[in-house]
């Protein structure tokens, strides 16, 4: 999992101090990502918590992602206080230093798991409409949810048990963990590359070919649902693929004992994607705005301007050519025929998506 801090060299003997100037533009940036943060997920709460009157999966799904988001910004007040020039020699960690670098771990992997689970609904929905009905739903969303967190929190706890002596569980120290837990976050990352890598790859060919058939007039739906869907893919790859190379660039280091020089640029390499990393709780934000069409209301009334495609919306209604169900995360649900089938009528579309 990702650390602020630096692989050790074997030795113990490779100097891990950064300079002013890192250390200064670290500080920045995690400012920037704790004041927009703060900011967007503030909205995203207030907008989920106190304006929607009824419990749809999205909302669930983006609820448990606002409080996932939450633990980063909580914890990124206890990455600034690592970045003083004494923060290499301090004391040993306390149980304050290990809530807060846990806070950082659970955020980076349930963001991860949750945007896989949204990919993998979607999927379903879509790929397997009929059963979709039974396995969708307010309350199976929140089960989900809740098997994601105990299963993100004994992720965490894994690799805090194993500690060897001179390893470390907080920010700032210079002696990391080991091997071990490096490779427990590397299967973790890669179990939910794959699968959300799959299922975004169907739904955007299933989209591709809808948006190739349907007429000019119902094409802006589909096309915003491709964006929604390849948005959804790039924020997961930009902000969580470069961090797991650099911690396998950290585990090869561990494994071959690589010289000093190698490992300082290990940690550089570490610390610069995990900020690229922690940018995902404002990244989420576009995931709030077009996956979820109650989010767009609210925020067209706040800012009091009109929605992205909302007069496309209107106009060319659902086109469906995969399900029955209305709408699937801002993708157009397909009819219950064949993919091969032509396209209903945008009439009979339109009526399908106020059911």
């Amino acid at each position: 999992m990702s650390a602020t801090a630096a692989p050790a060299n074997s030795s113990h003997g490779c100097s891990m101090e950064r300079g002013v100037l890192p250390q200064v533009a670290t500080s920045v940036s995690i400012g920037l990502i704790l004041a927009l943060g703060l900011l967007l997920n503030g909205l995203a709460l207030w907008v989920f918590c106190c304006r929607l009157r009824s419990w749809t999966e999205t909302r669930v799904y983006m609820v448990n992602l606002v409080a996932a988001d939450g633990l980063l910004l909580l914890s990124l007040p206890g990455v600034l206080h690592t970045l003083g020039p004494a923060s290499a020699s301090r004391a040993p960690e306390g149980a304050l230093c290990r809530v807060l670098q846990s806070f950082y771990y659970v955020n980076t992997y349930m963001s991860m798991w949750l945007l896989t689970a949204i990919a993998a609904d979607r999927y379903a929905a879509l790929r397997f409409p009929l059963r979709a009905r039974a396995w969708r739903g307010p309350r199976q969303a929140a089960l989900t949810c809740v098997a994601l967190w105990l299963l993100v929190i004994g992720a965490v706890a894994l690799p805090a048990a194993w500690l060897r002596p001179g390893e470390s569980f907080c920010f700032g120290q210079v002696h990391t963990r080991g091997p071990r837990a490096l490779a427990f976050s590397l299967l973790l990352f890669l179990f939910s590359l794959l699968i959300l890598s799959f299922c975004s790859a169907q739904v955007l060919w299933c989209l591709l070919q809808q948006w190739t058939r349907a007429p000019p007039q119902a094409a802006a739906p589909v096309l915003k649902a491709l964006c929604v869907v390849a948005a959804n893919l790039a924020t997961f790859v930009l902000c969580f693929l470069p961090l797991h190379m650099a911690l396998l660039a950290k585990l090869v280091a561990q494994w071959t004992g690589a010289a000093c020089p190698t490992v300082q640029k290990v940690a550089t390499f570490v610390q610069v994607t995990s900020r690229i990393a922690n940018a995902n709780c404002c990244l989420d934000a576009i995931c709030y705005y077009f996956v979820a069409t109650e989010f767009q209301e609210e925020v067209g009334a706040i800012l009091a301007r009109p929605r992205p495609f909302q007069g496309a919306a209107q106009k060319g209604a659902h086109v469906q050519s995969c399900s029955t169900l209305p709408t699937v995360w801002g993708v157009p649900a397909p009819p219950r025929a064949a993919v091969s089938s032509p396209p209903p009528h945008p009439q009979e579309t339109a009526s399908l998506s106020t059911a």
